[in-house]
């Protein structure tokens, strides 16, 4: 098997693996959710962003989980999405998960272009 064979099983593999977590990353510098129903970008959860790539129903779900903790108490800086991903804005750095800690570099590239 060629190394170009191999680089590119490698990244379908990668491609279904967000898919399949429900993940759509996007050029713009974000990512949705689409299972759970929010976006972010370099920021954070973000409600336009949400409203404008998953629609009216996904922003006033966003919206009613936001109220349900506060917005004074809300974090938008920090988040899980499906499958684990983990983003922290401040740090400007994802992971594959809040344990592991091994960066992910596709979700940190969209969101903080490094």
């Amino acid at each position: 098997m060629t190394v170009k064979k191999i680089a590119l099983l490698v990244l379908l593999a990668v491609t279904s693996l967000a898919q399949a977590a429900g993940l759509e990353y996007y050029k713009e510098g974000a990512i949705c959710d689409r299972k759970s129903a929010f976006c972010v970008d370099h920021m954070g959860v973000s409600v336009a962003l949400t409203k404008m790539y998953l629609g009216d129903k996904a922003e006033q779900k966003l919206m009613a989980e936001i109220n349900k903790v506060g917005i004074q108490d809300f974090d938008a800086t920090t988040f899980t999405m499906r499958g684990g991903l983990n983003c922290d804005t401040k740090v400007k750095t994802c992971w594959t998960n809040r344990y592991d800690k091994k960066v992910d570099v596709k979700a940190t590239t969209t969101l903080f272009g490094k």
